[in-house]
């Protein structure tokens, strides 16, 4: 009787086992297909050629303009190394490849760096960042997806739970003005 009711706990214990493995394998892939940018049809840009980075023209930023509609982005906690990214989202399908709005890939400057993303129509949006330290236009993260280089959403939202942001914890509202805003990466490595 011993022996079945071990044989049934073990049998359990390789089921739960098996279906976090299969889990955490479709989350892992899932993961890093929405990581995995297309790279555009088009040469390298000048700026990245200069420093070595994967940089296209389409990655700049927008001209900043004062009383402009678009969101002013400064980004504290940045070092000189590899790439700074930006992405804006709305609402809809916040966080996942098919929500974003825009991008913006430019080179990592020392402290803080301001860059400006115009938008379609005044409203709500959020924006995600990280500082792609080794350049490779990916966001590294530890096998329970905890980002291991300096991120930041909009809001500056704490985190305290291993669970992705919800959009009203980063979005804010965008007049025909524009708006300033600023982002602090968090590095979750140190």
């Amino acid at each position: 009787m011993k022996a079945n009711l071990l044989h049934r706990f073990l049998s359990e214990i390789f089921v739960i086992f098996t279906i976090f493995a299969i889990f955490s394998t479709s989350a892992l892939a899932q993961s890093r297909q929405d990581d995995d940018d297309e790279e555009p049809d088009e040469e390298i840009s000048a700026i990245g050629n200069k420093l070595g980075l994967e940089l296209y023209d389409s990655d700049k930023s927008d001209y900043c303009v004062e009383d402009g509609l678009q969101i002013r982005v400064t980004v504290n906690n940045v070092s000189k190394e590899g790439i700074l990214k930006l992405e804006l989202f709305g609402e809809d399908n916040f966080l996942r490849k098919s929500g974003k709005l825009r991008r913006i890939r430019v080179p990592a400057e020392q402290g803080s760096q301001k860059l400006c993303i115009n938008v379609p129509t005044p409203g709500s949006y959020a924006v995600v960042g990280y500082h792609d330290i080794d350049g490779d236009r990916r966001l590294k993260k530890a096998w329970n997806f905890k980002p291991l280089e300096p991120y930041g959403l909009s809001g500056n939202p704490e985190i305290k739970a291993l669970r992705l942001p919800k959009y009203s914890e980063t979005s804010f509202d965008v007049p025909l003005t524009g708006t300033d805003i600023v982002i602090n990466l968090v590095d979750l490595s140190k």
